[in-house]
């Protein structure tokens, strides 16, 4: 290792340990209850412990490893006597410390109000944290301390330069759909529901109960926030897309952390030799201990749009586990990467459904953010236009309804029974909470108000959209 490397390591060691105390002196204290019931990750992949309340006494979180959390974990689902075990992977774009605040209070309500025994996967992957680490340290998929540094400015360059040469197609593929008809969004033609309704899949687009003038309006809007939009888009192509590769590259890095060319080459060997060392990598361990010793187990999965891509790699890598049910809200995940990682296991597990749930498609391009100051459409339609590098209609995200219901039926063609692809209504009584509103926007779906974690919510309603052809293949 060279001298300027050895610098570069040390000045970053020291600075990673102050931040590390600094770190944990702010960490909100848990209950013993929620430390049995979720894991946080760094963003290196490695575990992130919290102090805990145990009776009167504050645990630190240096008084105890990650591994002795797993065993108080396997310990405690032993104890609870349940068989069925929740895994609730966290989305994107979220501070671990928020997320963990928020396991406390769902894992509470589902092991109160279910049969469960909740485990929460939370991880850090706040916007602007991820783009710092694009900026100044990951380089080609990895961590170095003098390129990283060195080559900032010139990175930097390249996302500004990105972002302002690719301003007008930006504005050309977000405002197309602006100037269009009224019907922006029709129905499904008799060809096509007469074709849904063939496959074995079970495909489900509820009503859009919105008034007819509220297009033309949003429209108006739209249009008057155009110049706004010319500075707010170039910012966000600057800072999303690559971010974005960093968020992807954690949800890899949180099964295996270390690679062999981040290290010195005298230790390169036995880091490639050694098992996987990342912080989901350690807990599904435990959960495969837990299964030999009591095959009753049943595993339910649910990740909330980003969290897909973690839960491909747990299908994955632990494809000996029975996981009866996956569910995917609004996954940011591609179709194809989906099917990579789900198909071969379904193929194998004739008794495991994938449950694919969506957004109306109107709202995933259509949803309206700060009165059209930034681009229209969800966070799905960002990444479809903007972070992704799609090079073919596989690449779109699965968790809209169109790249789904028009993309799946083929590709999991041996698995459609297996196969559940639901978009929820907008105002429609069957599918939303009418005083609520719910879920019509991307970030609904994690609210604890839906009961996102009963099979209702995820299972084709059974009374339809009032006899509507929206129902467009409900057996």
């Amino acid at each position: 290792m060279s001298p300027i490397n050895k610098r570069f390591r040390y000045l970053l060691t020291v600075f990673t340990v102050l931040a590390g105390l600094a770190g944990a002196s702010c960490r909100p204290t848990i209950s013993d209850f929620t430390m049995e019931r979720m894991v946080a990750i760094d963003d290196e992949g490695g575990p992130k412990l919290y102090p805990y309340q145990k009776g009167n006494t504050v645990v630190s979180a240096g008084e105890y490893t990650y591994e002795q959390q797993l065993e108080r974990m396997a310990e405690a689902i032993r104890e609870s006597g349940r068989k069925k075990i929740l895994i609730f992977v966290f989305g994107g774009m979220n501070s671990v410390d928020e997320t963990v605040e928020e396991s406390q209070r769902l894992a509470q309500i589902i092991y109160s109000q279910s049969d469960y025994y909740p485990i929460f996967i939370n991880w850090e992957s706040t916007l602007f944290e991820c783009y710092l680490d694009h900026l100044f340290m990951i380089r080609r998929g990895v961590k170095s301390y003098v390129f990283g540094p060195a080559l900032s400015p010139f990175y930097l360059t390249v996302d500004l330069g990105r972002a302002i040469t690719r301003l007008p197609i930006n504005m050309v593929f977000q405002s197309y759909k602006t100037f269009a008809s009224d019907d922006d969004f029709p129905n499904p033609d008799k060809e096509t529901i007469k074709r849904l309704r063939n496959l074995r899949m079970k495909v489900y687009l509820g009503v859009n109960n919105y008034p007819g003038d509220y297009s033309a309006l949003a429209k108006t809007v739209y249009i008057g926030a155009l110049p706004v939009r010319v500075v707010s888009t170039p910012i966000i192509d600057t800072f999303g897309k690559s971010a974005w590769d960093i968020m992807k590259r954690r949800a890899k890095t949180a099964f295996i952390r270390a690679h062999s060319a981040e290290i010195s080459v005298d230790n390169a060997m036995a880091i490639a030799l050694a098992p996987p060392d990342g912080a989901v990598s350690l807990l599904m361990e435990q959960m495969r201990k837990i299964y030999q010793e009591n095959p009753q187990y049943e595993f339910t999965l649910v990740g909330h749009s980003m969290g897909p891509f973690i839960i491909n790699e747990i299908v994955s890598r632990y494809p000996g586990l029975p996981y009866k049910n996956i569910v995917y809200l609004a996954s940011a995940c591609s179709v194809n990467d989906t099917v990579l990682a789900l198909k071969p296991y379904l193929e194998k597990n004739s008794g495991s459904t994938f449950y694919n749930l969506c957004i109306h498609p109107q709202r995933d391009s259509q949803d309206m953010m700060i009165y059209g100051a930034l681009p229209r459409g969800s966070v799905l339609e960002w990444i479809d236009l903007y972070f992704s590098d799609p090079v073919s209609a596989e690449d779109l995200t699965v968790g809209q309804w169109d790249n789904a219901a028009y993309q799946l039926p083929r590709l999991m063609d041996s698995v459609q029974g297996q196969v559940v692809i639901k978009a929820f209504g907008l105002r429609d009584p069957v599918t939303n909470n009418i005083k609520l509103d719910m879920p019509e926007q991307h970030t609904d779906f994690s609210n604890p108000v839906l009961r996102f974690w009963e099979p209702a919510f995820w299972q084709i309603p059974k009374n339809g959209s009032n006899g509507s052809h929206q129902v467009l293949n409900g057996r």
